[in-house]
């Protein structure tokens, strides 16, 4: 029991699983939000098409900013 540390781990267990599927929602936006800019610039709905083009690229940095913090606290761990 001494050897290991039940509260870190179930720390690791839940942060992991909240940034996976944190990280997977922030890119599927990503993909969406284009999706759905690209069809509303095809009909003709420029407003809309701004708005979902400003959507994906605030999805994106922030998707990015993401994983770049994640990636800097992996190599401050070692």
């Amino acid at each position: 029991m001494g050897a290991i540390d039940f509260h870190s781990l179930g720390q690791v267990i839940w942060v992991s699983i909240v940034a996976g599927v944190g990280v997977t929602v922030l890119y599927s936006l990503v993909i969406y939000s284009v999706d759905k800019a690209g069809d509303a610039r095809r009909q003709g709905q420029e407003g809309s098409a701004l708005a979902f083009g400003f959507l994906a690229v605030g999805a994106l940095v922030v998707f990015l900013g993401v994983t770049v913090f994640g990636v800097i606290v992996m190599l401050r761990k070692a």
